[in-house]
């Protein structure tokens, strides 16, 4: 049974080095593997994000329903 992602027969997640900081695990439907993608290539964004994105994210988070403010994501 593997218990990293990279042990699953169905990634993709090629070499997990520095050049993919930031980027996000996602499972691609048309391939049937979990990949890694660039956060700004799945947003589409190339820029700094928009302020009207940034209101609209803040009018919807109810900072009151974190519980704790330290996550770890883990490491690659």
């Amino acid at each position: 049974m593997p218990t990293r992602f990279r042990d699953l027969a169905s990634s993709n997640l090629g070499s997990l080095t520095g050049n993919k900081n930031k980027n996000i695990i996602r499972y691609n439907a048309s391939s049937g593997q979990f990949e890694t993608i660039d956060i700004d290539t799945l947003t589409g964004l190339t820029t700094n994000v928009p302020d009207s994105l940034v209101d609209i994210i803040e009018q919807n988070i109810d900072l009151t329903n974190i519980s704790s403010v330290t996550y770890d994501g883990g490491a690659f």
